[in-house]
């Protein structure tokens, strides 16, 4: 039998890699399996059915996709979208890419980047709350309006509606006031944490506390963070509040700046060269990507996609946006043999990024196109500068002597690397 990706099955489906992933772990595509990190679909699988797409109820036939309290589009009756204004702001452009129209379909992808988790395992407490019985991407919306902390994006049910009038009691003037709200969410890839927006020593950012003990996510995002801090690289500070929680520091402000995930920078088809991807979208930030690479390749970072990178969007132009979400590395989940066989061969136990390649293999090909690594991170760093940071995040036993291990040797790495050694 011949297979295909996921993004094969995307490009041939007309819809996202992200969304096939997801229909695959799921189970509702006939046949596909996991390998590795990567989903194999039998070539001659139909499209499975969007169960997602639903119409609106009877006398309610327009809704209104606004940004704050402006009208930028039309939602029908069928969840397609026709765009007043299609180019609003510079937000709302990379959103629409410059089109009038979205269908159904792409709206309700859109969407689903807004919603709550259905991975969460306090999912059904949550549909509860919302006075639902399952899962439903464009009902959730419908209740929480699609409102998302990382910019000003809502649907509104009347032209006359106000963002400020409309917040439901889990979003209420979450991003406006700056409340600590208890309960409310953002997509939790996988359940490994629940989230929630709050506001520590006078900052605003996300409290993320674990589920599993036998996860050390909160000790590797407090690492990582102050790893960055020695190398040279921007990322939200992350603050451990107590033995399974840690607070990740937001670094814009709400009533001026905007994020926008780099997945969105994005229309077609990419390579299988995520690296080159990144830097052909957007060339200006060229560095920036580079030293994301290095630092996910030092830190064996696990979970860096187009959904967890994104660009500032302010009066001053964009930005390369802070690096965030950095709990899944330095062996957040691994055992001790699993560590073992890592830093014993860190050029074979690098994680992969994207659907091709480890971060080794792109910081080699960083390397190579620039001749040297100058200027990228600063490689001056101790066994003793890691060890104090690794013992401040909290990481004891085998995680301690794998991550210190496994971080030295990586500096050691891409030190040769700068020097034409490797």
């Amino acid at each position: 039998m011949e297979y295909m990706s996921a993004q094969d099955a995307a490009e041939r489906w007309g819809i996202s890699d992200r969304r096939v992933r997801v229909l695959c772990s799921e189970g509702k595509i006939p046949g596909a399996y996991k390998d590795g990190k990567s989903y194999q679909i039998p070539a001659d699988v139909e499209k499975p059915a969007d169960r997602r797409e639903r119409t609106v109820e009877p006398g309610n036939d327009k809704r209104y996709l606004k940004w704050e309290n402006e009208i930028v589009g039309v939602i029908s009756k069928n969840n397609a979208v026709s765009f007043t204004a299609p180019e609003f702001n510079e937000v709302v452009t990379l959103y629409t890419q410059g089109r009038i129209k979205w269908t159904p379909e792409e709206f309700n992808e859109f969407l689903a980047e807004r919603v709550v988790s259905q991975d969460r395992r306090d999912i059904e407490r949550i549909l509860f709350r919302m006075g639902l019985s399952q899962y439903d991407v464009p009902r959730i919306a419908e209740v929480t309006r699609g409102i998302h902390p990382k910019d000003l994006l809502w649907i509104a049910r009347t032209k006359s509606e106000r963002m400020d009038s409309a917040m439901t009691d889990v979003f209420t003037s979450v991003f406006r006031q700056r409340i600590d709200l208890v309960g409310d969410s953002i997509d939790t890839p996988e359940g490994y944490n629940i989230k929630r927006y709050g506001v520590h020593n006078g900052k605003y950012g996300i409290y993320k506390r674990r589920i599993s003990p036998l996860h050390t996510d909160v000790e590797s995002e407090v690492a990582v963070s102050l790893l960055a801090d020695k190398l040279g690289v921007p990322v939200c500070p992350a603050i451990r509040i107590d033995k399974d929680t840690v607070f990740s520091t937001f670094l814009y402000d709400f009533s001026k700046e905007y994020i926008v995930h780099f997945r969105r920078l994005f229309d077609g088809a990419r390579s299988d060269n995520e690296y080159r991807n990144l830097v052909d979208v957007r060339l200006q930030y060229r560095d920036d990507v580079a030293r994301m690479i290095l630092l996910d390749f030092i830190t064996r970072q696990d979970d860096r996609h187009l959904s967890n990178m994104a660009i500032k969007v302010g009066n001053g132009g964009e930005s390369f946006y802070a690096l965030y979400d950095n709990g899944r590395s330095l062996f957040y989940e691994d055992t001790g043999e699993m560590v073992r066989d890592a830093v014993s061969d860190p050029a074979k136990y690098a994680t992969s990024f994207g659907y091709s390649g480890t971060y080794w293999d792109y910081s080699r090909e960083i390397a190579a196109e620039r001749g040297n690594l100058e200027g990228l991170l600063n490689l001056n760093i101790s066994g003793d500068d890691v060890s104090a940071i690794l013992t401040e995040a909290g990481f004891t036993g085998y995680r301690f002597s794998g991550a210190l291990e496994w971080i030295m040797k990586t500096l050691e790495m891409v030190q040769g690397l700068s020097e034409g050694r490797l």
